[in-house]
């Protein structure tokens, strides 16, 4: 008995300095600036010129494969706009989506968001509302960004993250419009 406490205890052990290794060494090389992407910026001409046109064209690492593709088959209604584009833009882009989504890259915070709980199986998925995102973002108060008319929504990225496009969410990069800088 007193074995298997023993065993137990260090598989425990193992188990916890390697999961706590993982955690930290991202964040050690937040805390170092790397300049590597945190997810891979979108360079799809169609998709960034179909979607980029009215926000942010977001990242494929950031949502999962068929997160995406419940976005692609609701472009009418994405949002509260019609969103809708040619057949053949809409297929290319969904290819592109699907090829490069959280679940199917190795960015070092796309894998984060390519866990469950990018929205339910019948609502539009939203990055905000990911386990990698809140997670992220719970300590930010509200009135940071809904309520900063600089910012005017979590989506916003770009508001806050200053390297956002290019696929950087590096948190010692934050300025947040009218607060400046953010210190977790």
């Amino acid at each position: 008995m007193r074995t298997k406490i023993v065993t137990g205890s260090f598989a425990l052990a193992v188990v916890a300095a390697v999961g706590g290794g993982l955690v930290g060494a991202g964040d050690r090389g937040e805390r170092a600036g790397h300049d590597r992407a945190d997810v891979a910026p979108a360079t799809d001409a169609r998709y960034r010129a179909a979607c980029g046109e009215c926000h942010m064209a977001f990242q494929p690492g950031l949502l999962p494969a068929a997160a995406w593709d419940r976005v692609m088959a609701t472009l009418d209604r994405h949002f509260g706009d019609d969103a809708q584009v040619p057949p053949a833009t809409a297929d290319a882009v969904r290819d592109y989506l699907a090829a490069n989504a959280a679940d199917r890259t190795d960015g070092r915070r796309a894998a984060g968001f390519g866990s469950p709980g990018a929205g339910s199986a019948t609502s539009l998925p939203r990055i905000t509302e990911t386990r990698y995102f809140s997670g992220k973002h719970h300590d930010v108060p509200a009135r940071l960004a809904t309520g900063n008319p600089q910012v005017r929504s979590f989506a916003n990225c770009p508001a806050c993250h200053q390297r956002a496009e290019a696929g950087s969410y590096n948190e010692h990069e934050v300025r947040i419009p009218g607060a400046g800088p953010w210190h977790d």
